[in-house]
């Protein structure tokens, strides 16, 4: 697996003196994964060329305002629909287009679900603001994405369009690269890594912290689990439950009964931790914690820095939501998952850990105890394993960013020890 820097040919100087530069993602902080990507973005882009202006669309700009503002030279794009904005769509984006140098497409937000519903769907936008960049001589680039699925042969000629019309393609992962090709995309593609993996961690001291506020023992082994309240719907009919209220019931029961085989082993009281990474997950997270008497870490009180350094606490970590698995494994913890959804599959095999990969249509009590009994026995060498691929990952996610410095800003003068703020003299439309 190469995970090497990818040929690289700069293109055009840039519009001004500065360089300018639109992220355009699910930045309203909600997510878990998308709020890491975010910031991990902002961090490593910052340290590649410290005079860059961010501009960042979002529909909670207060939220990157206030924990991001500080440390680097972010301006918050409001995209309310009071603003003139449909999400990515209005006003105050391409404004802040028009004044970049390249915007970023970031993230997994090239998919078919739910097309032609703009709440919720970004690819019906992004068909708009690709050519509007154009326009503007503005450089569009996908940055470490994922991509899929798409349910509708219009979602891939959409997605082929966006794709096919970006100067520069980045993929996170080998099953967006095929999935590219499958759908017709034309262009070179280079596959480095999630950018959510260069997420910085909290020290140890915030984990300390954390687990006095939720009256979590400090002085037993931690089990993580995530979930999420869609639970099959990103899958094909055949590969769906049931039944979500038994898949529920079956899960906890699995984990129970994982954690008393674990403690008739070797005597140690295992404690489970469930992880919320989405608001909207959170009464779902707490039915399961109340089922196997576990507390909720959830992403409504802390950030993603915060739920990273709990995470690394854990033995073991049972992922469901694609970036919760990213994020474990980003702190070494080894994984077993729940696939929700085909890139949680895909990250698996590209960890080569398919193993303790589990299909949500094949699960019961039983097959999850097995695994998390197997998982916490072997979570060493498991660990070894997921590491060997996940640093590769890191140095691809960071091999990225080197990309985007040379490919566009080779001529920017860097000071590596300092970062202006955002200059107030910026013109707000």
């Amino acid at each position: 697996m190469d995970f090497g820097s990818p040929v690289v040919i700069i293109i055009s100087p840039m519009k001004g003196p500065i360089p300018r530069i639109s992220l355009l993602g699910n930045n309203s902080g909600r997510n878990l994964g998308d709020a890491a990507i975010l910031a991990s973005i902002l961090d490593i882009l910052s340290d590649e060329i410290p005079e860059a202006e961010f501009y960042v669309p979002s529909t909670h700009p207060h939220f990157i305002t206030s924990n991001y503002g500080d440390k680097y030279n972010v301006k918050a794009v409001n995209v309310m629909p009071w603003t003139g904005s449909l999400r990515l769509l209005g006003i105050p984006t391409f404004y802040y287009l028009m004044r970049s140098d390249i915007a970023l497409i970031c993230d997994g937000i090239i998919f078919g679900k739910k097309l032609f519903n703009p709440a919720f769907n970004f690819l019906i936008t992004l068909i708009f603001v690709v050519p509007w960049a154009r326009l503007c001589g503005t450089k569009m680039v996908c940055y470490s994405c994922g991509i899929g699925p798409f349910p509708s042969k219009i979602s891939e000629i959409f997605a082929r369009w966006v794709m096919n019309g970006s100067d520069l393609v980045i993929l996170r992962e080998n099953d967006s690269l095929a999935l590219a090709r499958k759908i017709g995309v034309t262009v070179p593609i280079e596959v480095t890594g999630d950018a959510a993996f260069l997420n910085k961690v909290s020290p140890e001291a915030k984990a300390d912290e954390m687990l006095k506020e939720l009256s979590i023992p400090s002085n037993k082994p931690l089990l993580g689990v995530n979930i999420t309240k869609y639970f099959d719907s990103w899958l094909e009919a055949d590969e769906r439950l049931s039944s979500r209220e038994q898949f529920l019931d079956e899960l906890a029961k699995g984990i129970n009964e994982a954690v008393l085989a674990l403690k008739e082993q070797s005597g140690e009281e295992i404690v489970p931790v469930v992880f919320s990474t989405q608001p909207m997950d959170e009464p779902t997270c707490h039915a399961l914690a109340n089922k196997i008497g576990a507390k909720v870490v959830d992403n409504s009180r802390y950030l993603s820095h915060d739920i990273q350094a709990m995470m690394r606490r854990c033995g073991l970590f049972i992922g469901m939501r694609f970036h919760s698995v990213v994020l474990a494994a980003a702190v070494e913890t080894p994984l077993i998952a729940l696939i929700y959804a085909p890139k949680v599959r895909g990250f698996m095999r590209q960890v080569d850990c398919e193993e303790y990969a589990i299909e949500l249509a094949a699960l019961d009590a039983n097959l999850l105890r097995d695994k998390i009994v197997s998982g916490w026995n072997n979570r060493e060498s498991l660990r070894l394993k997921q590491k060997e691929i996940v640093d590769q990952l890191k140095s691809g996610a960071r091999n990225a960013a080197r990309t985007v410095k040379k490919r566009y800003f080779s001529e920017a003068v860097s000071s590596p020890t300092e970062r202006p703020r955002f200059s107030e003299e910026s013109p707000t439309p």
